[in-house]
C-alpha cells in the first residue's frame, strides 16, 4: 500500500501537467485564417495541441495532424481576434503565418481604465483624421456609444470621458480607426456600478412607459425591428400599433403589451 501511494501520486502530477502549456496570439481579422504546425509530443506518438480558442470560444479539440488552420471566417473585418492555444507541456506549436493578424503601426493603447466618475486611456502613434469609438457591451453584444476625432499625435493622447454606467457590472473598450482603415481595440476594463436598477412602468402601455432614471432606451417590435430610440424617462408609444413590444435600457430587455 505503501508503494501505491507515490505511484498514484506520481500519475496525478503527469496528468495535470500534461496540458499545462498555453500559447496565446492576438491581433486583428484581415480576411485571412491561421495555419499552426503542430509537433508530436515527447513520446512521438501524441500531437501537441489539445485545444484551440478563438476569442475565448471553443473551436477546435483532440487535433490528430501535424498540422491545422484556424477558420477565422466567422469574423468581421478588423474585428479583434484573440487566439489561445492549449498544448502538452513537452512541445510547443507554432503558428506559421502570424503576420495576418498583425497590422503595421506605431499606435498603441498605453492605458485605459475606468472609474464612478470618469473612462480614460491614453494613446500614442496616432495619425491625422483618425477617429475613436467607446464601445459598450450591452444585451450581449458590442455598441459604439460614442464617436470622438482622435487628437493626432504621435507622442502621448490624453481622452476623459463622463461616465455613462447601467447599474451593475459595465464592460468597456476603445476602438481607434486609423484613416487608411486599420482598426485597433484597447484591453476591456469591467466596472460595476452601484447605480439602482432602472424600474418601469406600466407593462400594459396605451400612451406611454416611464422609467424612475434618464437612461439611453431602444423599442424593438415582435419582428425584432427596431422602431424607436432615444433618451430620457418617458418612451412615447402612443404612435405604435398594438402588440408585443420589447424594451431595451440599463442593459436589460423587458416585454410590454401596446393596447
Amino acid at each position: 500500500m505503501k508503494n501505491i501511494i507515490p505511484k498514484l501520486l506520481l500519475l496525478i502530477i503527469s496528468l495535470c501537467s500534461a496540458q499545462a502549456g498555453v500559447f496565446t496570439i492576438s491581433g486583428v481579422y484581415q480576411g485571412k485564417n491561421l495555419y499552426v504546425q503542430n509537433p508530436f509530443t515527447g513520446n512521438l506518438k501524441d500531437f501537441c495541441t489539445e485545444d484551440v480558442f478563438v476569442n475565448d470560444v471553443k473551436v477546435m479539440s483532440n487535433i490528430k495532424s501535424s498540422a491545422y488552420e484556424i477558420d477565422l471566417s466567422h469574423l468581421k473585418m478588423n474585428d479583434p481576434v484573440d487566439i489561445k492555444i492549449t498544448h502538452k507541456d513537452d512541445c510547443k506549436p507554432k503558428v506559421l503565418n502570424p503576420q495576418v493578424i498583425r497590422v503595421n503601426s506605431a499606435f498603441q493603447f498605453i492605458s485605459f481604465n475606468v472609474d464612478a466618475e470618469s473612462l480614460s486611456w491614453v494613446t500614442k502613434g496616432e495619425k491625422t483624421n483618425g477617429k475613436v469609438f467607446i464601445e459598450q457591451f450591452l444585451n450581449n453584444s458590442w455598441l459604439a456609444v460614442k464617436e470622438i476625432p482622435g487628437k493626432g499625435s504621435a507622442t502621448i493622447n490624453n481622452y476623459s470621458l463622463e461616465e455613462i454606467h447601467h447599474s451593475g457590472l459595465n464592460k468597456y473598450r476603445v476602438k481607434y480607426l486609423e484613416k487608411d482603415g486599420q482598426v485597433f481595440y484597447s484591453k476591456v476594463v469591467e466596472f460595476t456600478s452601484s447605480k439602482q436598477p432602472v424600474a418601469f412602468y406600466p407593462k400594459r402601455v396605451t400612451s406611454k412607459v416611464t422609467l424612475t432614471r434618464a437612461v439611453p432606451f431602444e423599442v424593438i417590435d415582435s419582428y425584432g425591428n427596431s422602431v424607436k430610440k432615444g433618451s430620457g424617462m418617458e418612451i412615447d408609444m402612443s404612435d405604435l400599433k398594438e402588440g408585443v413590444y420589447y424594451l431595451n435600457f440599463d442593459n436589460r430587455t423587458e416585454k410590454v403589451l401596446k393596447k
